[in-house]
């Protein structure tokens, strides 16, 4: 069955789910920033998960915990902005993998694709590029919290990292970001314009011939 993409669109169709996968991973990997606890091991933070943190056992020492894993309760997030961060970035994520879906299963069925839902899959694009920056953008004001000064030291602040530095989750998303605009852009050239095909009706004469409109 042909599907209602162009070449353009088929491009698009690759890009927005290359665009999903790169949203999705860098939002769930807890590489966004990269620090050093203690002195004595690297710690990795996310908006909602971590890698490498402490926990006090049962002597009432400091330990380790080498794995990565996420806060148990949302409220436990330590910082009310990583909380937006987590909400907004995953509502884009959500947005991309919808077009994404649509998108794939246009290259294979026909009439999925027109030129209205096309559009407004791009507009959903722009969207979740909209909710990812915006996500991005309040991240750093939670950059004070006492988790992060653990390993970042006491001059981290709202939109200074001490002596971290950002890990390649953040690369992920703004690539993801990048190739939503884009698919934006390609959105509204994606569908192919429908064939002009001479329709039948029957003629009102007597003699039933029927005429080519």
């Amino acid at each position: 069955m042909t599907n209602t993409l162009s070449g353009v669109g088929m491009c698009w169709a690759f890009l927005s789910v290359t665009a999903s996968v790169l949203c999705c991973s860098g939002y769930y990997l807890p590489y966004w920033i990269q620090g050093r606890l203690f002195g004595r091991a690297d710690t990795y933070f996310g908006p909602f998960r971590r890698c490498n943190y402490p926990k006090v056992n049962s002597l009432g020492l400091i330990d380790i915990i080498y794995e990565c894993g996420r806060y148990s309760k949302f409220s436990d997030i330590p910082s009310i902005w990583w909380q937006c961060t987590t909400i907004l970035v995953g509502l884009g994520c959500a947005l991309t993998l919808l077009v994404a879906i649509t998108a794939t299963s246009a290259c294979c069925f026909s009439h999925i694709i027109q030129n209205s839902t096309a559009k407004a899959a791009g507009v959903l694009q722009l969207i979740a590029a909209l909710l990812v920056c915006g996500g991005g953008a309040v991240y750093p004001v939670g950059w004070d919290n006492r988790e992060l000064k653990q390993s970042c030291g006491n001059s981290s602040a709202v939109y200074k990292l001490g002596t971290c530095q950002l890990s390649w989750s953040v690369y992920l998303l703004g690539s993801a970001v990048a190739l939503l605009l884009l698919c934006f852009a390609l959105s509204f050239c994606s569908a192919r314009e429908p064939s002009e095909h001479p329709s039948f009706r029957m003629s009102p004469y007597p003699d039933g011939i029927a005429s080519v409109t």
